[in-house]
């Protein structure tokens, strides 16, 4: 009886941790007023990996669970994309405060919120196989060009166990789905 009891224990333990976070790190700025954010526009997500597509994914992803959560008012990511272009940065996500400023009064944003995925692979192991995925996000205050709220998510591969039960994500979407639910709701939050 001992012996099933912890069967069932390692099994349970299993399936909760099928595709276990290595690291999720939060920021939120604690005198900033989220209250005063009706409007934001997200900049496309930079691919800092070698997926080629996964940062438009993201991007898209992100977009989706912000209207989801009817937190803001979200800007067509086309207006967002043509005002980066106009703004010509160096890098999508980095914008002086000038450019912030104009950004927020053309759009009629009181922030932006930019991002990237840092890694994204598929790991094949000894009788394993799943994905891994890093993605961050950050808030930026169109007035002032202060960080108000930023995180960090990063998932690894399921357990071998996990696998073999069946449960878990075993897609590249699952794992990104995943990571860009986690960053939505510690924004959120």
């Amino acid at each position: 009886m001992k012996k099933l009891v912890t069967i069932i224990l390692l099994l349970a333990a299993a399936t909760l941790t099928g595709c276990a976070a290595r690291r999720v790190t939060t920021f939120v700025h604690p005198e900033y007023d989220f209250g005063l954010v009706e409007r934001i526009a997200v900049v496309n997500f930079e691919n800092l990996s070698t997926e080629q597509g996964v940062a438009g994914y993201a991007t898209r992803l992100f977009i989706t669970e912000l209207l989801a959560a009817q937190a803001f008012d979200v800007v067509e990511p086309g207006e967002t994309a043509r005002i980066v272009r106009d703004l010509n940065p160096s890098r999508g996500g980095e914008l002086d405060l000038q450019g912030l400023k104009q950004m927020g009064d053309s759009l009629g944003v009181q922030a932006v919120i930019f991002g990237s995925v840092g890694e994204a692979a598929a790991l094949q192991g000894r009788g394993t196989a799943g994905h891994t995925v890093s993605i961050d996000a950050r808030m930026v205050d169109c007035k002032t060009g202060s960080t108000v709220w930023s995180a960090a998510v990063s998932l690894g591969q399921q357990s071998t166990l996990a696998r073999a039960l069946g449960t878990g994500e075993t897609t590249r979407s699952d794992v990104v789905t995943k990571a860009v639910r986690k960053l939505v709701r510690s924004l959120l939050e």
